[in-house]
């Protein structure tokens, strides 16, 4: 997942030079994986109780490699939207169905599973720019890209066939938690808007930003890695800290160290030690907040795979908002706009953090039961 879903954001200048198009045609791009991540989140959240948790993620799997090989193939723009919006639709599926697993083995305790799982992502995310500008430099194509996606699929889907997906927990369990109510996940759901509308408009557009202030060769792309890296670090630091501290301390102080790189990326205004440093800092700061954020729902409340599933979906509009706006913004104001508006969603973001671990106190609180809730 990491690698097919990142390789759009360090492929933006050769698509764009293969395809003859700007930066607002390749905006569109990022708003069709977007749709597909959320049509994949819907259809996955009902594959899941319907036919199991793995032939879920099998078939997400296969989407994966017949999406990066389109986008490799692609000459033709409808031909990389179309792979681009598999990959997206198979993300939503997997996303939904992975996140949906890990809470199900580790009822109310999943936080370190949950950061140990999204910490993959984040390897892959890292993998991916790199393996984009290698193959460029080596084949001057996507092919090598998506081959890696193929072996790697191939890989996971013997995995997957051979162990046998966790089941939905019963009353048996006896987790004393209250149900998620539909307000509550709405509430939360629009958390993960904000988050995943920032990761994926910085993730997505800092190759270029990076590019239009004056970074060249292979610098772009060794940026990208940077953050992705200290992205999937945010993530290993986390699952031991998951431990001793708690999930709503680790997501509201992720927040306020994004907030404070990304303001001192606009205020540097495209200095290169502040791209390098903030993209750091800002990959090892927001790493932690989805994983920890499910964590701190899970611990307090039932999460079913129907909740599941919408809280990915809304992640998959944040995905499409933000970075399809960012690129008619880059085209008629330039790159600089790109920092501006991630500081903006990701201040709002700071904010509805601290009212959702309010309101999750508040509603977890006045009663207890012995059984899991079913939405």
């Amino acid at each position: 997942m990491g690698v097919a879903l990142s390789i759009l954001g360090p492929a933006v200048s050769y698509l764009e030079d293969r395809l003859d198009v700007g930066a607002g045609a390749i905006g569109v791009l990022f708003a069709l994986s977007a749709i597909g991540n959320f049509l994949g989140a819907m259809v996955g959240g009902r594959w899941i109780d319907s036919i199991g948790g793995h032939a879920t993620l099998t078939i997400a799997v296969a989407g994966f490699v017949v999406g990066a090989t389109l986008i490799a193939a692609g000459t033709e723009y409808a031909i990389v939207a179309t792979g681009v919006t598999l990959v997206g639709a198979a993300t939503g599926a997997g996303d939904a169905g992975m996140n949906t697993m890990v809470v199900w083995a580790r009822v109310g305790r999943s936080g370190p599973a949950l950061n140990a799982l999204h910490l993959m992502f984040g390897v892959g995310a890292l993998i991916a720019p790199l393996a984009v500008d290698r193959s460029l430099a080596w084949s001057d194509g996507l092919w090598l890209v998506a081959a890696l996606v193929a072996i790697l699929g191939a890989v996971s889907a013997t995995l997957l066939l051979r162990h046998r997906a966790p089941d939905a927990p019963t009353a048996e369990d006896h987790v004393e938690r209250p149900p998620l109510s539909s307000s509550t996940t709405a509430a939360v759901a629009f958390f993960f808007l904000l988050y995943v509308g920032a990761e994926i408009g910085f993730g997505g557009w800092i190759f270029t930003f990076s590019e239009d202030m004056g970074l060249d060769d292979s610098a772009p792309a060794l940026v990208t890695a940077t953050f992705w890296g200290s992205f999937a670090l945010g993530r290993l630091l986390a699952i031991p800290v998951n431990r001793v501290v708690r999930p709503i301390v680790i997501v509201v102080s992720s927040c306020a160290t994004s907030v404070a790189a990304l303001f001192v990326m606009v205020v540097a205004d495209g200095e290169p030690w502040s791209i390098w440093t903030c993209a750091a800092v800002y990959g090892l700061s927001a790493g932690p907040q989805y994983p920890t954020m499910i964590a701190l729902v899970d611990a307090r409340l039932s999460l079913t795979a129907k909740a599941t599933s919408w809280i990915v979906a809304a992640a998959a509009v944040g995905a499409l908002i933000v970075p399809t706006g960012i690129g008619p913004l880059i085209e008629s104001a330039g790159s600089s706009t790109m920092p501006k508006v991630v500081l903006g969603v990701s201040v709002a973001g700071l904010l509805w953090a601290l009212f959702v671990g309010r309101l999750i106190n508040r509603v977890s609180e006045p009663r207890r039961t012995d059984a899991l809730h079913r939405a």
